[in-house]
């Protein structure tokens, strides 16, 4: 009886001194484990993200080098002329240049009588998808009473580039 009581103390300590503690402590290991693997992917997501945020800075660098050999009033007109809605141009007002954080801003106002959506829309997306740093800092647009399909729009456009 007692030999068997020496063997069953012996097997319990060796099995709460030895084999429980190797047990919690693969599971500490485990669990660091998996920790480091949302860590590593974190650090992944946020390289790409700075990748992406460098290649958009670079598009943007390259965008305002190209404005400054550029006449915003003339791009307007001639926009304005390229997607057919140059008969419905009542005016253009240059607005006053600011500047701000090492750059300029330099912005005309236009109002636009008599357009259609789809005009509307390929004058914005020519503005948007142009080669220097184009923004439209204010859009108003109004139905008409006498036509419901037709538009009175009165619009911002800025134009940025790096102060000299």
């Amino acid at each position: 009886m007692v030999g068997v009581g020496a063997v069953f103390v012996i097997l319990s300590v060796l099995y709460f001194g030895i084999v429980t503690p190797y047990g919690n402590a693969i599971e500490q290991l485990d669990g660091k484990i998996a920790s480091r693997q949302r860590q590593m992917k974190e650090v992944q997501t946020l390289r790409d993200e700075y990748l992406n945020l460098q290649d958009q800075l670079a598009e943007a660098e390259k965008r305002l080098a190209k404005a400054k050999n550029f006449s915003l009033f003339s791009f307007v007109e001639s926009t304005t002329d390229r997607v057919q809605t140059k008969e419905n141009l009542v005016y253009m007002r240059p607005q006053p240049t600011a500047e701000q954080d090492g750059f300029k801003s330099e912005s005309v106002e236009i109002k636009l009588e008599r357009i259609d959506l789809g005009r509307l829309v390929q004058l914005l997306y020519a503005l948007n998808t142009s080669d220097v740093y184009l923004q439209v800092k204010s859009l108003r647009v109004k139905p008409r009473f006498d036509d419901k399909s037709l538009f009175d729009v009165v619009m911002t456009i800025s134009q940025y580039r790096r102060s000299t």
